[in-house]
């Protein structure tokens, strides 16, 4: 968006950037395209019974979703390891006590 001149390359590259950072929004719509695909899929299998047909779809897109999960997961070590972008020191899961506050020692 920046660079008005790059075109594809831009438009790739800010998608991949949003990825980053929404990445279970990114992993909840792949699976949903799938499901929806899979399910337009089988349902041009006349040979199949719409049960059978639900099941296919959600083991496609299953296998679809882990399949992204995996590759979310190369890319976050690949950033680690050579970009050293994705190093983050606050951990939202760890407790932190309010600035300002003097925390006893644990066990006494």
């Amino acid at each position: 968006r920046d660079d008005p001149e790059g075109g594809a390359s831009g438009m790739l590259e800010s998608i991949a950037e949003w990825c980053r950072e929404h990445k279970l929004r990114a992993i909840g719509g792949v699976w949903l395209t799938g499901m929806g695909a899979s399910m337009a899929y089988n349902a041009t299998q006349t040979s199949l019974s719409p049960s059978v047909k639900v099941i296919h779809s959600r083991i496609y897109a299953q296998a679809l979703t882990l399949t992204c999960l995996l590759g979310s997961a190369a890319a976050e070590w690949y950033d680690v390891k050579y970009n050293n972008r994705r190093v983050v020191d606050d951990d939202p899961y760890v407790y932190k006590p309010p600035q300002g506050t003097r925390t006893a020692p644990v066990g006494r």
